[in-house]
């Protein structure tokens, strides 16, 4: 006989079995052949229009494991361990001209375990100091706002890893998601009290940077073709250490601090920048898919549509 108690216990059960298969297929490695791809297409009456491209390249990091990258045109540049753009320059001839970039992707989750300091999540041959530093512009360790709430959190924290946790926290609670579609400084993140993904992260980065502790974004593509932005921070004895403040703030009963269960593809990691003396392209932070500079004879425009996609 069935009673009700048992019932229960048995939908319990249930439910606690689906958690688990939940939580374990987030946190799977997923493997896959990924195209980053942008389509320009020219309107009007135009001729002789010569077209400048950049596409952050995804690399093997912390999270992820990057092979078989090719493109159809243009050429890899490599700064460092973790940072590789995809460049073209050259001519515009008919009315679409794709730009794409093919690479197989094969996901790494990383869940931080706080009790063990012997299993650091870093690769060789980068360099956490490397992401310590102010522009003044979008990390502006001199802002007045991020001082004084560096120091009202820095001086209840017991260590860096509460520090870290205490502004995550904060910042996803006292900020606001708002929808603006283009990139935004620190102080009109600030001016705004609140942002898309990566305003998330460049204020968590900021508080993390201002009391010396090296944090960058991660942004990418996720496996479904929509776009993401997150933050890690550095500590001695963990590594790279995975934070989502925008997930924090959609759902604040989440733990999303020391969790990254995958399905990002990460194109760039930190504010990439890239110039070149012979081109008028600004050195512009490269925190989004791709850049263009393009001139022409004649009169119309030249617009780029991103397409990311499974292969």
């Amino acid at each position: 006989m069935v009673t009700a108690e048992s019932a229960e216990r048995w939908m319990q059960g249930l439910l606690m079995l689906l958690s688990l298969i939940i939580a374990t297929t987030a946190g799977a490695q997923v493997e896959m052949s990924f195209a980053n791809k942008v389509l320009f297409t020219k309107t009007g009456d135009m001729d002789g229009v010569r077209l400048a491209v950049l596409l952050p390249a995804p690399v093997t990091n912390e999270y992820q494991e990057i092979s078989a990258l090719h493109s159809n045109c243009g050429k890899f540049y490599t700064f460092s361990e973790n940072k590789k753009v995809l460049y073209y320059a050259g001519t515009f001839d008919g009315p679409t001209l794709p730009i794409v970039e093919t690479f197989v992707y094969k996901s790494k989750p990383v869940i931080i375990d706080f009790s063990q300091k012997n299993n650091k999540n870093i690769i060789p041959g980068t360099e956490p100091n490397d992401y310590l530093d102010s522009d003044g512009k979008y990390i502006n360790l001199k802002n007045k706002t991020i001082r004084s709430l560096g120091d009202s959190l820095w001086n209840v924290s017991k260590d860096t890893i509460d520090y870290a946790r205490r502004c995550y926290e904060y910042v996803a609670i006292h900020f606001k998601y708002i929808k603006v579609g283009n990139w935004r400084t620190l102080s009109e993140i600030i001016k705004k009290g609140g942002g898309e993904c990566g305003d998330f992260s460049t204020v968590f980065i900021t508080l993390m940077r201002y009391k010396g502790i090296p944090a960058r974004h991660n942004m990418g593509v996720k496996t479904d073709g929509s776009y993401h932005i997150w933050a890690d921070f550095y500590h001695k004895d963990y590594g790279w250490i995975p934070v989502d403040v925008t997930y924090k703030n959609s759902n604040p009963k989440g733990d999303f601090f020391g969790v990254y269960r995958g399905g990002l593809i990460i194109l760039s990691q930190g504010l990439t920048t890239f110039s070149r003396p012979d081109l008028n392209i600004r050195n512009y932070p490269l925190q989004t898919f791709y850049y263009k500079y393009w001139y022409q004879s004649g009169y119309g425009s030249v617009e780029g549509h991103h397409e990311p996609s499974k292969q």
